[in-house]
């Protein structure tokens, strides 16, 4: 809490002193015409390390270290040490604690305003990208308001009427009746007859819903996308990869004078995590890494954009180690074999590693809580 008031005060001074920062660096005075929030879900300190150590080739390990404000986040849920999801995305997308398991609104189910909103009212376009349903925990509570995050099919609806400019990831059957198939062979699980991908593309989105479609779209300006790629989350081998997903994104929304606000979510890291699987966690770590670097490319070429790395929380308590114990052997970058071990299946109370880079990025160094996050990025909306 102390720190969290720290941080307020900070960004209340800094507006209060005008052309004169309370800290003298451009990093903290420049105006922030995009933000890129991306999350790597479960993601903690360890598997940040085994990211580095994986990768063989010298650009693609430097993606996630080149980003130079560093800063450990604290995780915890309203009355809860270990958060889910919702809880800590809800942190992150508004400000504010609330209990786990509710998307967008506060432990009595108060209304909670995000970041999404926030932006699209300084005349931002806005994005959602991720590997698991748009619907799921994350992506959700940068757009929805509910009491569970089980109420997909809500999130859905509310989804289609939050006028998000570029939606990415899964989820189809959310979208679709009972009686009807999309791309996907499963049928829909609407049971109010509403086929809401038609509703969508009635008011403009163009809908795709494979790679092919998505190498093959037209970004002429101006353009809505809706991209749902699996019926539930994506299958691996994850397709389109989460590097395309944030290339076409970006591509689509820095076409917009007043600029973006974008997050990506490499949401299987967590899938993995939960299952203890250690080569289906080194894929989504790669592929996360892949999409920081297409991120970062964009953001280090300019003065004007805010990026921050970090995860909702840590699962799985992994632990790397160089004994011939646990699962492996697996060979680091270097040609040495190492192990990987795990604590738990669940969640765990694990601070998690951000970094970041650009305007507002000071504001985020050192010890903070999820909630933090959203502060920066309302202050960043709030420049000039």
């Amino acid at each position: 809490m102390f720190h969290q008031m720290i941080i307020l005060f900070s960004i209340l001074f800094l507006t209060a002193c005008g052309n004169t920062p309370a800290v003298p660096d451009a990093h903290t005075s420049r105006r922030v015409k995009n933000i890129i929030l991306m999350i790597g879900d479960g993601m903690g300190a360890e598997h940040r390390q085994l990211a580095r150590i994986i990768q063989h080739n010298k650009s693609a390990e430097q993606a996630m270290n080149r980003l130079l404000i560093k800063g450990e986040v604290r995780t915890s849920a309203f009355k809860g040490r270990v958060t889910d999801s919702a809880a800590s995305a809800t942190a992150m997308a508004t400000g504010h604690k609330t209990r786990n398991g509710i998307i967008g609104l506060g432990p009595d189910l108060n209304h909670f305003g995000n970041i999404v909103e926030d932006a699209k009212a300084k005349g931002k376009a806005t994005g959602l990208v991720t590997t698991t349903h748009i619907t799921h925990a994350t992506p959700a509570a940068f757009v929805a308001h509910t009491g569970s995050r089980k109420n997909m099919l809500e999130i859905a609806d509310q989804i289609s009427l939050a006028e998000v400019d570029v939606l990415m990831g899964g989820g189809e059957v959310y979208f679709l009746p009972e009686s009807e198939t999309g791309c996907s062979v499963q049928a829909g699980k609407r049971t109010d007859g509403k086929n809401l991908i038609k509703m969508l593309q009635s008011s403009g989105y163009s809908f795709i819903c494979n790679e092919n479609m998505l190498k093959a779209l037209d970004t002429q300006f101006p353009r809505r996308v809706l991209g749902l790629f699996g019926a539930e989350g994506l299958q691996r081998p994850i397709s389109p990869n989460l590097a395309l997903m944030t290339d076409k994104s970006i591509e689509l929304l820095s076409q917009y004078p007043q600029g973006f606000f974008l997050m990506i979510e490499g949401g299987q890291i967590d899938w993995a995590s939960h299952d203890n699987d250690a080569e289906k966690l080194m894929q989504s770590l790669r592929g996360f890494d892949q999409a920081v670097k297409v991120a970062s490319d964009f953001a280090l070429s300019r003065d004007d954009t805010l990026i921050i790395v970090t995860a909702d929380h840590e699962t799985g308590g992994l632990q790397i180690n160089r004994n011939s114990d646990g699962q492996g052997p697996f060979v680091d970058r270097m040609g040495v074999k190492f192990y990987i071990n795990w604590a738990t299946h669940r969640h765990t109370a694990a601070n998690v590693p951000l970094i970041a880079a650009g305007p507002m990025s000071v504001l985020l160094e050192g010890d903070i809580d999820n909630t933090d996050i959203y502060q920066v990025m309302l202050k960043a909306l709030q420049s000039r």
